[in-house]
């Protein structure tokens, strides 16, 4: 006999016995809260995931351990803020305006450099871009043969005297 059966067997002991129909529609409503009840809670387990997901919580290692014993506020600032103190992840750098101003200012001025006259392309660059452009082995050693790159220190055939 169930909980249920226990309970109404206690209501019903001065009273008539329940209809067999009624019981059976109990025992179902009974068995159906059980199930919204588990269903709620995996739905609110899922949507704590999510907000460890958002937040950029691993799911390995100390992540992992967060997830498992976090029992705090599910709002994505409030873990961040719990997996900061424990170390899982770094806190946020606030933004200094004055420090992205100058920043910024440095990046204007370097920008500015790059077309003026003895500034070249960055031959690295342009080296690494024209190897990756290279379509056959053949290709791409008469790239690195090239004399303009032994500034890189590209070690060729020719280097051996």
């Amino acid at each position: 006999m169930s909980d249920l059966d226990n309970e109404l067997d206690e209501i019903n002991e001065g009273s008539q016995p329940l209809d067999p129909n009624i019981r059976r529609q109990l025992r179902e409503a009974d068995k159906a809260r059980k199930e919204l009840e588990s269903a709620r809670a995996e739905l609110e387990k899922q949507k704590l995931e999510l907000q460890f997901t958002k937040a950029g919580i691993p799911e390995t290692g100390a992540g992992a351990l967060l997830r498992k014993a976090y029992d705090g506020d599910s709002s994505v600032e409030a873990i961040r803020k719990a997996a900061e103190e424990y170390g899982i992840l770094t806190p946020q750098q606030e933004s200094n305006p004055a420090v992205d101003g100058e920043l910024d200012a440095l990046r204007r001025a370097q920008g500015a450099t790059i077309g003026t006259s003895g500034a070249g392309p960055d031959l690295g660059q342009e080296f690494l871009a024209r190897i990756q452009e290279a379509t056959s082995p053949e290709e791409a050693m008469k790239i690195v043969a090239e004399s303009q790159y032994e500034k890189l220190g590209v070690w060729t055939s020719r280097n051996v005297r």
